[in-house]
């Protein structure tokens, strides 16, 4: 009898498992989405505890004439085949250019088969691509994001965005992202406080992301001459990937090249560690959907100074867990550094009120939750039953 209630047990939990495809960026990138999947791969047997499976299709990109082959050929094939081995739901990732492009394609095929869909922005600069796009592209993106079956943003600030595309339609979330490594050390950050004062590290303020003018480079390494030239004593330590021959004579050109340091691209404990031994943590981006490398600061106990776009404004509590300037206001970005950079009371108190707030918003437990909530709402609003 108990093996006959077993086998009912295990039929309900199979008939109404929710099955996720989850449709990322193209293969071999780094950063933005990638981070999200990457996350999101390590929670899996946490969302298996609420009936929910998680598969994660990368695609190929369209950086060249091989890989839109391998997209077109390879890649949709891939795609039919899985949806059609059994989901309930797609779940797409979506940016700007080749990015929105392909997530589209498949959209229209996961719709022509009668999936659900959910449609997740994570750029920061959507707007601009719509906006300087053709007739057929703004079509295509307003039909993408209406028509699905849910959309989700980044921030709040992203969500606004949304919902002036969705006009007014029902189901709209707000889930921010995780960073479950650095999450990890949010107690012995609470702990220890502030910044190492080990001997032979010069105090630093570090940024973490693509090295592109987006992302306010040039905006810092102005920032640090001017300090340089008031006799502020710091390094800017800036780790990713991007143009380095044009950000090294950048800072050549501003006098600042003895005071910069481009450390490349950092991963798990090396990455955390950097943070750890720096003052603060700053990027001063143009647009900003979310900030995962924001959040990872924080977890380690980093004040941060951002700009006032974006998910800055869900993240960093102004004048409490660090602050946030104006776009382009080097004057204002450096007073910020220079102010936090010689008191490190004010350091040490940001940075635990840091820690808080992401663990009060942005909890590995919080964000799957999110998830589950939004999963269950769009399978079960027709009352479909799975199989």
């Amino acid at each position: 009898m108990s093996k006959c209630n077993d086998f009912d047990a295990n039929t309900r939990h199979a008939a109404s498992l929710i099955r996720v495809l989850h449709v990322g960026p193209g293969r071999g990138q780094r950063g933005g989405i990638a981070s999200v999947l990457a996350e999101l791969g390590t929670q899996q047997s946490r969302f298996l505890q609420e009936a929910i499976t998680l598969t994660i299709f990368e695609t190929n990109g369209f950086q060249s004439v091989r890989s839109l082959l391998c997209f077109l050929l390879l890649d949709i094939p891939r795609f039919l085949i899985a949806v059609f081995k059994g989901v309930d739901l797609v779940h797409f990732h979506v940016s700007v250019r080749g990015s929105f492009y392909r997530k589209f394609i498949l959209y229209v095929l996961a719709t022509l088969v009668g999936k659900k869909t959910i449609f997740h922005l994570h750029a920061g600069n959507f707007q601009h691509f719509w906006s300087s796009s053709g007739t057929v592209v703004r079509q295509a993106a307003s039909r993408f994001i209406r028509a699905a079956d849910v959309v989700v943003a980044v921030s709040s600030a992203i969500a606004a965005e949304l919902e002036e595309h969705r006009g007014g339609a029902h189901g709209l979330y707000v889930i921010g992202n995780t960073a479950h490594g650095a999450e990890a050390m949010a107690g012995a950050a609470l702990r220890e406080g502030s910044y190492s004062k080990n001997t032979g590290i010069a105090p630093y303020v570090a940024f973490v992301g693509r090295l592109t003018e987006g992302k306010g480079i040039d905006d810092m390494l102005r920032a640090t001459a001017l300090l340089s030239h008031q006799g502020v004593n710091f390094q800017l330590r800036l780790a990713g990937t991007g143009d380095m021959d044009k950000w090294t004579r950048a800072a050549i050109r501003y006098g600042v090249s003895e005071q910069v340091r481009f450390v490349g691209w950092l991963q798990g404990d090396e990455k955390l560690a950097f943070y750890r031994d720096a003052v603060l943590f700053c990027m001063p981006s143009h647009f900003e959907s979310f900030g995962i490398s924001t959040l990872e600061a924080m977890f380690i106990g980093r004040p941060v100074i951002g700009t006032q776009v974006g998910g800055f404004l869900d993240l960093v509590e102004d004048g409490v867990t660090g602050y946030l300037v104006r776009c382009k206001d080097v004057r204002a970005l450096a007073g910020r550094i220079r102010y936090l950079m010689e008191r490190p009371d004010i350091v040490r108190a940001m940075g635990e009120a840091a820690v808080s707030r992401a663990l009060s918003r942005y909890s590995v437990e919080t964000v799957i939750d999110q998830y589950v909530q939004c999963y269950r709402t769009v399978c079960e609003s027709k009352g479909e039953e799975r199989i």
